[in-house]
């Protein structure tokens, strides 16, 4: 399956790890999984791993749609989602830096784009929102 998750009860971290031709159907898919999942919470910081992806169909208004369901999913008045990207080649990153941008205009969703996979899980893990910038800053 190209789109995975999982979730980490100790550290309370969701991890999303993509492969292949992801298409915004399995993103879907995966997304309503978690969520009806019974260990499903809004405050768990996520990690998505984008490294493994080889093509998709994904632009501008598939990551909006993503966007809004993460934005209806997770909107709280006293709470932001942390979601760290892990994203190599051109095409992966264009595609975080588009979400990232859509959720500065939020204030819900805090998104930070990596190029290490241990450096967006500690970000992700991190409780100080005043973090250091991430390598893609």
């Amino acid at each position: 399956m190209p789109v995975t998750y999982d979730i980490d009860k100790t550290d309370h971290l969701v991890t999303a790890r993509y492969s292949g031709n992801v298409t915004l159907d399995e993103i879907a898919a995966m997304f309503s999984a978690y969520v009806e999942d019974p260990d499903f919470r809004t405050d768990r910081p996520h990690l998505a791993d984008l490294s493994g992806v080889t093509g998709t169909d994904i632009g501008f208004a598939e990551t909006y749609t993503l966007f809004s369901m993460f934005l209806r999913s997770y909107a709280q008045p006293d709470h932001q989602l942390r979601i760290a990207i892990h994203a190599l080649d051109p095409a992966t990153f264009g595609i975080a830096r588009i979400f990232q941008n859509l959720a500065e205009s939020s204030d819900a969703i805090d998104v930070e784009l990596f190029d290490t996979p241990d450096a967006a899980r500690n970000w992700a893990l991190s409780r100080n929102l005043a973090s250091t910038a991430p390598p893609h800053g």
